[in-house]
């Protein structure tokens, strides 16, 4: 059987090729931050294209093809599929049998995907990979597609920066300043205007900030996420947010948390799951199978299975608890602000007409009924002149405040984000960037 994957010199290439370019730029420049980018990208596309002929000559019946497409601007996972030739037959088996398990809608320019085909057409092994270290892999057997992952090893990088706002600068600024990654400046930032209302804050007000970043052989980038994030103002006071995780990386749970389990977004909807997978979201579409356009009014969660407990966003008063041969199940419900949320493709419907609700309250169950390709929930949302919008553009969190096993398990975990400061305070410290003195801690776990 083939390896079916892109050999690890391939992305050493890309590394040696970007640490070069980086050691010929100056500080500061943004126009050839651009450049490298763009020429980083064309370098990218051109060792995808290598990597496509070392799949060609690996351990494959010779009688095989290997086809493989970029994802280009504008595309959806249809027409990356088209242009590999695979019929739609397989298209809906394939995407079907991924769906659950990998994120087809957020796809990037410049992600490959490969298939093997045989002297007939069909595909025999189908493979993407997000990034360098994650493989997702369908392998055709006697009973049908059958559904693997591929992990590489990465190493974990654990930071911790400290720094002070100064007069004039903004927190963005001011953490880009400090040495956090340009990438998650976004996010701490997020975390820490939650609690800290900052045209309050002052010159001199201080914050430490504690990131874990993972990275494939030690260099690339694959992801990264805020443990604590710690601010103390003279006129904001002290506050602290702590990471939660409740242990399934899909859990609407997974979210910041003060240390007594309070959330840190307090009036926001309620998520309509405990575990979510958006496999197609709110607006105009190509369906991944079909590749017909049509406008989708709302955002469907996958990888529940039939039965999983559905919950109101909200409290509100049940204006629909019916069936129809599209919607299969559903129920609606209009909100105090005149709001309304649905809940379609239900197996079951646990209330009816004229109920009033609370939010967070079980209102039926996931299922598959209706126009339907397997088990989901499409949840809808209509303002209050009856208007279809994005349920993404409500702020959601699963609960203002953790509690019984969830709460014990955020004291375990505060703990442990507490002595990961303390260790990593006590490492050496290096420079936080080339354009300014300011010193970091960091550590790296295998």
């Amino acid at each position: 059987m083939s390896r079916f994957y892109i050999e690890d010199f391939v992305f050493r290439l890309i590394l040696s090729s970007i640490v070069i370019a980086i050691s010929l730029m100056g500080c500061n420049e943004e126009e050839k931050i651009q450049s490298l980018k763009t020429e980083g990208d064309a370098l990218r596309t051109k060792i995808d294209s290598l990597s496509a002929e070392i799949e060609k000559v690996q351990q494959f019946p010779e009688n095989w093809t290997v086809e493989n497409d970029t994802v280009r601007a504008g595309d959806g996972l249809f027409q990356v599929l088209l242009r590999m030739k695979i019929n739609e037959k397989e298209r809906g088996k394939i995407v079907l049998g991924m769906q659950d398990s990998v994120d087809l809608v957020k796809l990037r320019v410049g992600q490959v995907f490969f298939a093997a085909l045989d002297t007939e057409g069909s595909v025999q092994r189908f493979r993407y990979a997000p990034n360098p270290a994650t493989i997702h892999m369908m392998s055709k057997t006697d009973t049908g597609y059958v559904y693997s992952r591929i992990e590489k090893p990465v190493s974990r990088r654990i930071s911790v920066f400290e720094g002070a706002l100064t007069e004039g600068s903004t927190l963005d600024g001011t953490l880009r300043r400090v040495g956090i990654p340009g990438r998650m400046v976004g996010i701490v930032s997020g975390v820490l205007q939650c609690k800290v209302a900052f045209p309050l804050a002052r010159a001199g007000d201080k914050f430490r900030i504690l990131l874990e970043e993972t990275f494939y052989q030690d260099s690339v980038w694959i992801n990264g996420k805020v443990l604590y994030a710690e601010f103390d103002g003279r006129v904001v006071g002290h506050h602290e947010a702590f990471r939660y995780d409740d242990g399934d990386p899909k859990s609407s749970f997974n979210a910041h948390y003060t240390e007594s389990g309070d959330a840190l977004i307090f009036d926001g909807l309620r998520y309509p799951l405990d575990r979510l997978h958006i496999t197609s979201p709110f607006g105009s579409r190509i369906h991944p199978i079909t590749g017909q356009r049509k406008a989708h009014h709302g955002i469907d969660y996958g990888g529940n299975p039939v039965g999983t407990p559905v919950y109101a966003v909200a409290e509100g008063n049940v204006t629909v608890s019916g069936y129809d041969e599209f919607s299969g199940n559903k129920i609606a419900i209009r909100h105090r602000d005149n709001s309304e949320s649905w809940y379609m493709h239900l197996s079951t419907r646990g209330v009816g007409v004229g109920a009033h609700v609370s939010a967070r309250q079980v209102i039926g169950r996931v299922g598959n009924t209706g126009r339907s390709t397997g088990p989901h929930l499409h949840l809808g949302f209509k303002n209050e002149k009856g208007a279809w919008i994005n349920p993404a553009s409500k702020t959601m969190i699963a609960a203002p405040k953790l509690t019984g096993e969830r709460l014990a398990r955020l004291k375990k975990e505060v703990a442990e984000i507490r002595k990961q400061i303390e260790l990593t305070l006590a490492a050496p410290a290096v420079k936080a960037n080339d354009t300014t003195d300011v010193l970091v801690r960091m550590r790296t776990l295998e």
